[in-house]
């Protein structure tokens, strides 16, 4: 894929952004994670992209599990964390009717779990069937969270991260990779 760049050559023109996560490392775990959702769906799942970080990571799952035959239909849902009041809130909701279905929520990070226990209690309370969750970068570091991710990408440690899809001031979500600002 051409537009997955060699980042020795790009990396000063993004203000020393060092890669935690290569974009190399992230095909492979994404294709991995494409497998083994593909076996745990019988059914033709609705995923649900958590927004907005999520959508690079959701774009190429669904593409990788669709070339494996997993058809489902896809949507999207924003919610807002707040950090300091500990709450998260429905900003936009999808009009997929999920009553009798497998919801797919696929998210960009899984930290304390709030985020992803809401989006469960709201499909749940929709009728959906099961929820299953998928994040790409667990940060929870060992805490005690009321909630797990069914399937996760890779582990992360506890830094702001930037790239695919997840920003800082609505900046560097094209990136291919997963970087930290500063060369170490």
């Amino acid at each position: 894929m051409d537009y997955f760049f060699d980042w020795n050559k790009a990396g000063d023109a993004h203000h020393g952004i060092e890669p935690v996560f290569t974009a190399e490392e992230i095909i492979t775990k994404v294709e991995d994670l494409a497998a083994r959702l593909t076996r745990w769906f019988d059914t033709e799942p609705i995923a649900q992209v958590v927004m907005n970080g999520a959508m690079m990571f959701a774009a190429d799952l669904t593409r990788a599990m669709s070339a494996r035959g997993c058809v489902m239909e896809m949507d999207f849902i924003r919610l807002e964390k707040d950090r300091k009041a500990g709450s998260v809130k429905l900003i936009s909701a999808s009009d997929l009717p999920v009553e009798g279905r497998d919801v797919l929520v696929i998210d960009d990070i899984f930290e304390h779990g709030k985020t992803l226990e809401f989006a469960r209690k709201y499909f749940l309370s929709l009728g959906a069937e099961s929820v299953t969750s998928v994040v790409l970068l667990d940060k929870s570091n060992g805490r005690t969270t009321n909630i797990k991710p069914d399937f996760v990408g890779f582990e992360c440690p506890d830094i702001f991260v930037i790239g695919y899809g997840m920003d800082i001031a609505y900046r560097y979500r094209e990136l291919p990779f997963i970087g930290k600002m500063g060369r170490a």
